[in-house]
């Protein structure tokens, strides 16, 4: 791991001196940035009112509005940069993670003035175009009286709904908002929403795709084109409490260093009592549903998996459970036809990676109907545990049945709701249909 503090920056022939770093931010920093981005394919800029950061695959580089007179800066626990110079560079760090850097700004005696904290991450090269979210670039700045959000664009998005603790508070055209109406002591959780038509003219793959959603739309009975053929987007950050996230380095140690044990728990279920076959050809005309709203405990589901990892000093053990619920078929009178529980062995939990630093998992899942032939339940997750304590879980789902996904360590008593999606119809199964994607990250430490 290296860093810097860039000392001098050029443009041609001239030097421009340490000095006059914000002269040559607007200047010669435009230049060399440009420069830097045809050297190097995946970098993401993005510049707020308090703020500018560039991001690689292995750097990232912060460049703050301040007039202090010394700064120091911390990456996670660790001191990166103390100096006169507001900004400062890192090499030699891990592509797709994510980073959280505490900057504060000090007087002529070296006391705090104030301090601001940035969670960001490096980009990858290798980004799952199923999984769009997973590997989206989305940048949270606390500073006092406020908080930032920014994030990478997404093709085929031209605005973003946004709401605050599940209430509405803004439509933006661009990738960011700020708000500034909060709370020291009240934790925040930000949900992004977004719809977009099926990718047509890069891959062809996703072009034969948005031509068979359009006509599984068109005629399959209680769905429409535009429904079959848009996906959903919902790209949700927990922020806690401002005042809690801005304390010194040094007050903020004792939970970063705890080892933990987190529960994930992913359910599918029929909230209907009572299903129709949208197969009109069908000899089964019902299905019993589940009866049921979300409820995290609920024993009534299609599918629930559910997944430990228990951290260890050096790596974490990860565990999982998984159970399928009993379909039950009856005639048109709703007389028992006949009962059946699907097979399991399509439902996956792979250790993908465990470190020091974080735990990734890979959840993959496709439960078909034992009765009849229809399409598979089919989504996909991948959640990273850093041992600073935060997470970042991406997947994507069928938009059907309805889908619940919750966390909790394990020995609390509260659920912590990820992402809850309703069905759009049985039909929305069909691989030609959109899916939803929806990606939950923290930023809490």
């Amino acid at each position: 791991m290296s860093h810097y503090a860039f000392p001098r920056l050029k443009l041609g022939a001239v030097t421009i001196k340490p000095r006059h770093t914000l002269l040559a931010l607007g200047i010669a920093g435009i230049a060399c940035l440009v420069s830097h981005k045809r050297l190097h394919r995946a970098v993401i800029k993005t510049t707020s009112l308090m703020c500018k950061i560039e991001r690689k695959e292995a750097a990232i580089m912060l460049v703050w509005r301040d007039d202090a007179h010394f700064y120091r800066v911390f990456r996670d626990l660790q001191l990166i940069y103390s100096g006169a110079e507001p900004y400062v560079a890192e090499e030699g760090l891990t592509a797709g993670t994510l980073y959280t850097y505490t900057i504060e700004s000090m007087d002529e005696g070296k006391r705090v003035l104030n301090r601001m904290k940035i969670q960001t991450s490096t980009t990858t090269d290798n980004k799952k175009e199923d999984n769009i979210l997973l590997d989206l670039v989305f940048t949270t700045i606390v500073a006092k009286g406020q908080i930032s959000l920014e994030w990478e664009p997404i093709k085929g998005i031209e605005e973003y709904m946004i709401y605050r603790n599940g209430v509405k508070v803004g439509r933006v055209k661009g990738c960011s908002f700020h708000d500034r109406s909060i709370g020291e002591n009240q934790e925040y959780t930000y949900t992004i929403k977004a719809r977009r038509p099926l990718p047509r003219s890069e891959q062809e793959t996703y072009a034969v795709k948005s031509l068979l959603a359009s006509i599984v739309g068109a005629f399959k009975k209680g769905s429409s084109l535009e429904q079959a053929a848009i996906e959903e987007i919902t790209n949700t950050k927990r922020v806690g409490q401002v005042k809690q996230l801005l304390q010194s380095v040094e007050e903020s140690q004792i939970d970063r260093k705890k080892q933990r044990n987190w529960q994930l728990r992913y359910t599918t279920f029929l909230p209907e009592e009572w299903l129709k076959n949208p197969n009109l050809a069908s000899k089964v005309p019902y299905f019993k549903g589940d009866n049921r709203s979300f409820d995290p405990e609920s024993p009534r589901y299609r599918t629930r998996v559910d997944v430990t990892i228990q951290e260890k000093e050096k790596a974490a053990e990860i565990e999982f459970s998984k159970a399928v619920g009993k379909s039950e078929a009856y005639d048109k009178d709703r007389v028992f036809l006949e009962e059946g529980v699907a097979s399991d062995e399509d439902i996956i939990v792979k250790h993908v990676l465990s470190n020091k630093e974080k735990t990734t998992i890979q959840l993959t899942h496709s439960v078909g109907n034992p009765i009849i032939l229809s399409p598979a339940v089919d989504y996909k997750v991948i959640g990273t545990f850093y041992r600073n304590g935060e997470i970042n879980i991406a997947g994507y789902h069928d938009q059907a049945p309805h889908h619940e996904i919750y966390l909790k360590e394990t020995d609390d008593q509260e659920w912590e709701t990820l992402h809850l999606a309703k069905s759009k119809g049985l039909e929305m199964m069909a691989r030609p249909t959109a899916n939803h994607l929806w990606r939950y990250s923290t930023f809490t430490q």
